[in-house]
């Protein structure tokens, strides 16, 4: 985790475990991230861009279900607005596009 972050460490939000799965951070600051993982809807798995609020010291943000930490899934149409937005780093941008299918 970056020294920038004093609350919930994102790469702990690994619930609900049936249906999420994190790939990589991709954005991180004091406020909030975003990630790439895979979600299961029903019985197929797909990638996601998901995001979720940090929360401060000793907190673990939001969203929270049932005392764990989770992630938010994004809609896929608002894909193309992150993939050219500063919160996905240019270096990552490929592997992102290539994970997406995009």
């Amino acid at each position: 985790m970056s020294g920038a972050n004093e609350g919930f460490n994102p790469r702990d939000a690994l619930s609900p475990r049936a249906s999420w799965q994190l790939i990589d951070v991709l954005h991180e600051d004091e406020q909030w991230s975003m990630a790439i993982g895979r979600w299961r809807d029903e019985s197929k798995w797909r990638p996601v861009l998901a995001q979720r609020w940090n929360g401060g010291k000793g907190e673990k943000g939001n969203p929270v279900s049932h005392g764990f930490a989770t992630w938010f899934v994004l809609p896929d149409d608002t894909y193309s607005l992150y993939l050219r937005s500063p919160f996905i780093p240019e270096t990552k941008r490929p592997f992102v596009k290539d994970i997406l299918g995009i």
